[in-house]
């Protein structure tokens, strides 16, 4: 029997990036049936037609990966996907809409490595992530919260930064402590007040963050890491090939957008293949970052 995975778009068109992904995952027998332009009022009738093909016993064989860019979207149809399953027709079911689930994932485990790489631990440390309240930001913090850090997120509006801390503090129980940054003065400002260990930055392509001259003034960051795969990058001087190296004599190390996309990459595989372990999985954040120690 083969195994298929139902792959729902909100987009035009289906990730080549997420299908190639899929297919390299190395699940024997595995076929990719691709759906896109999918609303949320369209998923229960495609999960119907998923889960009632097979007997139940073989529908661990059937799984669904949901992908796109529009990560509230995404998070809406995972939710009435699982509301449409019932035992038994239950199947395995995941969702990084804009790989903001595994890109975090690999941000906090390259951290991690980072922190360990010195004979310590993120328990107890501080990180600020800078550019914070998106998807990717606000995962990578409630990561870091798990690993026993205190975490704080930066948006340029104080409302923004509000409303996603009380958002992670309620679907991932994490406590966020936000600022607002506008200006080379307010990031400067944020490290002063919060003295981080860590600093990262999640923000848009293109745009260089945190500057040399503000962050080579603070002896407490040990560890930069940026998600920004094109220059100027995030973090001035740390390149996007940097793995956990030292920057320029600092003692500071850095970790770049193209080191933590291998680990992001090599999870995604994992979870593909996790799907179809076990029927009935609703594989979230948490789960995801597990998998990638596996």
């Amino acid at each position: 029997m083969k195994k298929v995975l139902i792959y729902l778009s909100m987009e035009k068109y289906a990730s080549p990036f997420d299908l190639i992904e899929a297919y390299d995952s190395d699940v024997s027998d595995l076929v990719v049936v691709p759906y896109t332009g999918v609303d949320v009022d369209d998923v229960p009738g495609l999960i119907n037609d998923t889960i009632f093909p097979r007997h139940p016993k073989d529908l661990v064989n059937t799984a669904v990966f949901i992908g796109g860019h529009d990560v509230v979207k995404g998070d809406e149809m995972m939710d009435k996907a699982v509301e449409q399953m019932f035992d038994p027709f239950k199947i395995s079911i995941v969702a990084d809409t804009d790989g903001s689930n595994t890109t975090a994932t690999g941000t906090v485990v390259k951290i991690k490595e980072a922190i360990e790489k010195k004979g310590e631990s993120l328990k107890g440390k501080k990180a600020i992530i800078f550019a914070g309240t998106g998807p990717v930001g606000l995962r990578i913090g409630a990561l870091l919260v798990k690993e026993g850090a205190k975490v704080a997120v930066t948006s340029r509006g104080i409302d923004r930064a509000m409303a996603a801390i009380e958002k992670v503090k309620k679907v991932y129980h994490a406590e966020l402590t936000p600022y607002e940054v506008r200006s080379d003065e307010a990031t400067l400002n944020a490290l002063k007040d919060f003295q981080p260990n860590i600093v990262v930055t999640t923000g848009p392509p293109k745009i260089c963050i945190v500057k040399r001259e503000i962050w080579e003034q603070f002896d407490c960051i040990e560890v930069m890491a940026d998600v920004n795969a094109y220059p100027p990058y995030g973090v001035e001087d740390v390149d996007a090939n940097d793995n956990n190296v030292e920057i320029k004599g600092t003692g500071k190390l850095g970790v770049g957008a193209l080191r933590i996309g291998t680990v992001k990459n090599d999870v995604q595989k994992k979870i593909v293949a996790k799907l179809f372990e076990k029927k009935g999985q609703v594989i979230g954040l948490e789960d995801i970052y597990e998998a990638a120690f596996e």
